[in-house]
C-alpha cells in the first residue's frame, strides 16, 4: 500500500514538516537531576533518523518532585535541550517542546504543590490519576485553588520557558490542555468553579491560556508557533462534549493564536480507557475528525493508531492533517522508514501492554524494545568472536536471543519442542483484547524465517542434542510448567489448567471456579463469561490482578464488574471436592469462616515454576545462559529483555 498522503509535506505555523508523522510527547523520565543528557539525545536521534517528521518532547516549565523529567525553569537547562534539538534537526525532523503535563507548580521559591482553579477532585480521594512529578506526601495530595498572584506567576513561567526553547533552537511549543492536567482544569466548567475573571464563561475559563500564549509570543517572538493538545471530549460525568470542543473551544483557541491542535481521548478520570488494549486501533480518530470539520487550523489525530496504513485514508479524506504516533515509536523508531519502504512485516509492533505508562515517573521502558531509552548504552555491533550458539526454547525470550545473536553474526540453532515457536504468547493472545500479542507472535515468526537462524520445531532438546551440535554457548529458554499447590483434591477429574482451557485442550461446564486471581485468572474469567459461563474467581491476596500495569488492571476490573464476575479475595482454598471448592476467608476473625462454592469445573491459574532441568544438566559442562521463564517465570517484558541481553552478551 502506497502511503502517499502520510509522506507528503505540510506547513504549520510557518514550519515546513517533511511528512505527516508526529511523535507524541511522552513523560519519558530520562533526565538526570532535571537535566537533559546524552540519553535523551540518543533516544530522539533514533526517532528522527527513523523518519518522524515532527517530534514533540514533553518538558516541565517548573520543578518536579523528582529529577527524571527535563526542566526548563532556568537558563542553565538550555545547553542540554540544545543538544537534543541539534541531533533531531540533523536528520531533517522538526521539534517542539510541550509544556503543561502534570498537576503541580512551585510558587515563589516555595514547595511543589498540586494546584488548580478550584480544588475540585474528580477522583473523590486525595490524589491525582498519574503522579508525573507531583508531591507524594499525604498532606500534599489535595489540589489547592490558585490565587490570582499564582496565576500571574505561572503565566510568566510559561513565557520564560518558551523563550528558553527558542534559544535552544526549538521550532515551536505546545500547551497541554488535555487529560485533566492543570490548564485543562481551568478550561473545563466541571473543575473550574471560580467566580473571578478566570472562571464562569468559557472566555474567562480560557483567560489563563490566552495570557500564557500572549506571554509566550512576547518573550519568544510573535511568529513562534504555539501548538496545543486537547481532549476531544472529557468523557467525565459533567464534562464538555465533542460538540462543545469542536464548535466553541477550538475556535476560541484559534483566536488566541494556537496554530495547530492535537485531539486526543478524554480525561484520565473518565471511563474511556483510550490508552488500554480495549481501545481498538483507530477507534478515536472520530474525535479529531469532528474538530477538523470546524477548525481553520491543522488538526492532529491518533490515539492507538499505530499502523500508518490506517492513517493513510484518514489523511487522504481530509479527516486529519497529521497522524500522531507515540508508543509505536517506542517499540520501533524505524516505523516511518519501514512503512515508506513497504516493509510492514519488519515493524516491531507495540502490543499495548502499558508498561511504558506503568513506568512513568521513572525511566520509561518498552516491553518489546529493550533498547528504548537505553540507546546510549546498547549499540548493536557485530560480535568480535563469532560463535556457534544453540538456543533451546522458542518463546519470546528464546526468539529474541536467537535473533539478536544472529544479527550480531553468530551462527545460531534454535530448538523448540512445540510445532511452532511462540511459547506462552500463543495462549496469552487468546483472551479478549489481547490481539496485539498476536502481532508480536507473527512478527517473531516472520523475523526468524528471514534470519539465518536454523530452526528445529517439534523436538524437545536433550543433553545429547546439545552435545551433538557442539555449540560454543547455550541459551536455555525452556519455559515453565504450571505450579500445582498442595491442595487436597487437586488431581480430581473436574480440575483443569487455565492454559489448557485457553488453548482448547480442555472443556469447562457452565459453573466455573477459577483458583488464582492474577493476570491469567482474571483474563480467563472474562474469556469464559463471554462464552456464557458463570464464573467465580478465588484469590488468596487482598487484591486481584496485581501483576498487571495499572491502566490495564483498571480497565480489566471495570469490564469484569460490568460482566458480573464474582470475585473473592483474601480467600484460601483448603480442599476441592466432587462438587466444588472449600476454603477460608483469611481476614475473617469472628468465629467459623469456612465457605463452599459449587462448581462443575475448577480451573487452576496458580502460577508457574521454572522448567530448568536442562539448564541444570548442562551447568558446568558448557557456557550456559538461562533466561525467561526457565530462569524465573515472568511476563513478556522480562522475557524479551532477558533474550536481548543474552544476545548482546554472547
Amino acid at each position: 500500500m502506497e502511503l502517499k498522503h502520510v509522506f507528503s509535506p505540510i506547513k504549520i505555523g510557518g514550519m515546513e514538516i517533511k511528512n505527516r508523522i508526529r511523535m507524541s510527547p511522552m513523560a519519558l523520565g530520562y533526565a538526570e537531576d532535571g537535566r537533559s543528557t546524552e540519553r535523551y539525545a540518543r533516544f530522539f536521534e533514533e526517532r528522527a533518523k527513523g523518519g518522524a517528521g515532527l517530534i514533540d518532547w514533553a518538558l516541565w516549565p517548573y520543578r518536579t518532585e523528582h529529577g527524571y523529567f527535563p526542566w526548563v525553569f532556568d537558563d542553565k537547562f538550555i545547553p542540554g535541550l540544545k543538544k537534543v534539538v541539534d541531533v533531531v534537526h540533523a536528520h531533517g525532523a522538526k521539534i517542539v517542546g510541550q509544556f503543561g503535563t502534570g498537576y503541580a507548580w512551585a510558587f515563589r521559591g516555595g514547595p511543589l504543590e498540586i494546584v488548580g482553579p478550584s480544588g475540585v477532585n474528580l477522583l473523590k480521594r486525595p490524589s491525582t490519576p498519574f503522579r508525573v512529578g507531583t508531591p507524594t506526601a499525604r498532606h500534599m495530595l489535595q489540589e489547592r485553588p490558585m490565587t490570582v498572584e499564582d496565576i500571574h506567576e505561572m503565566v510568566e513561567g510559561y513565557g520564560h520557558a518558551t523563550r528558553r526553547l527558542k534559544e535552544a533552537g526549538f521550532d515551536g511549543v505546545e500547551l497541554m490542555l488535555a487529560a485533566g492536567y492543570t490548564l485543562a482544569r481551568f478550561m473545563a466548567a466541571e473543575t473550574n468553579k471560580r467566580t473571578d475573571e478566570y472562571g464562569g464563561s468559557l472566555d474567562n475559563r480560557l483567560r489563563i491560556v490566552r495570557e500564557i500564549v500572549e506571554d509566550m509570543k512576547k518573550k519568544a517572538g510573535k511568529d513562534f508557533p504555539v501548538f496545543t493538545k486537547i481532549s476531544g471530549a472529557q468523557f467525565t460525568k459533567n464534562g464538555y462534549s465533542l460538540e462543545e470542543c469542536a464548535e466553541e473551544i477550538v475556535p476560541m483557541l484559534e483566536d488566541i493564536g494556537i496554530c495547530c491542535v492535537d485531539v486526543v481521548v478524554g480525561w484520565h478520570e473518565g471511563p474511556e480507557f483510550g490508552l488500554s488494549n480495549s481501545a481498538r486501533p483507530g477507534q478515536y480518530l472520530y474525535l479529531a475528525e469532528a474538530v477538523k470539520k470546524k477548525a481553520k487550523i491543522p488538526v492532529i489525530g491518533g490515539s492507538r493508531t499505530n499502523d500508518l496504513r490506517v492513517a493513510e485514508p484518514a489523511l487522504a479524506e481530509g479527516k486529519i492533517d497529521m497522524i500522531s504516533l507515540g508508543r509505536q515509536l517506542l517499540a520501533d523508531p524505524e516505523t516511518p522508514n519501514k512503512s515508506k519502504a513497504g516493509r510492514f512485516e519488519d515493524i516491531r509492533p507495540c502490543i499495548c501492554c502499558c508498561w511504558c505508562l506503568e513506568t512513568v515517573d521513572t525511566p520509561v521502558i518498552c516491553a518489546v524494545n529493550p533498547r528504548a531509552g537505553r540507546e546510549y548504552k546498547y549499540s548493536v555491533e557485530p560480535a568480535k568472536n563469532v560463535k556457534r550458539v544453540m538456543v533451546i526454547g522458542g518463546g519470546p525470550a528464546g526468539v529474541e536471543a536467537a535473533l539478536m545473536a544472529s544479527r550480531r553474526g553468530h551462527k545460531v540453532d534454535l530448538m523448540e519442542r512445540q510445532e511452532q515457536v511462540g511459547g506462552m504468547i500463543e495462549a496469552a493472545s487468546i483472551p479478549p483484547f489481547k490481539d496485539d500479542l498476536r502481532l508480536l507472535l507473527d512478527f517473531h515468526r516472520r523475523q526468524l524465517k528471514k534470519s539465518n537462524v536454523e530452526v528445529v520445531q517439534g523436538k524437545e532438546a536433550t543433553v545429547m542434542d546439545v552435545f551433538e551440535r557442539n555449540p560454543d554457548a547455550v541459551v536455555v529458554a525452556s519455559g515453565s510448567r504450571p505450579f500445582l499447590p498442595d491442595i487436597p483434591g487437586i488431581t480430581r477429574p473436574n480440575v483443569v489448567l487455565a492454559v489448557d482451557v485457553l488453548t482448547g485442550k480442555k472443556e469447562v461446564q457452565n459453573e466455573v471456579v477459577i483458583i488464582g486471581g492474577g493476570l491469567v485468572g482474571c483474563e480467563l474469567a472474562e474469556y469464559l463469561i463471554d462464552k456464557g459461563k458463570r464464573v467465580r474467581v478465588l484469590e488468596m491476596l487482598p487484591r486481584v490482578a496485581t501483576d498487571l500495569p495499572r491502566v490495564l488492571r483498571a480497565d480489566l476490573l471495570w469490564r469484569l464488574r460490568q460482566k458480573k464476575a464474582q470475585i473473592e479475595t483474601d480467600f484460601q482454598v483448603t480442599r476441592i471436592s466432587e462438587y466444588g471448592v472449600w476454603g477460608i476467608r483469611r481476614s475473617f476473625e469472628y468465629g467459623p469462616n469456612e465457605a463452599f462454592f459449587e462448581a462443575d469445573t475448577i480451573v487452576l491459574a496458580t502460577g508457574y515454576k521454572p522448567e530448568d532441568t536442562l539448564a541444570k544438566d548442562l551447568e558446568g559442562k558448557l557456557p550456559v545462559i538461562n533466561i525467561g521463564d526457565s530462569a524465573s517465570p515472568g511476563n513478556v517484558k522480562e522475557a524479551i529483555l532477558g533474550g536481548f541481553l543474552a544476545g548482546m552478551e554472547l
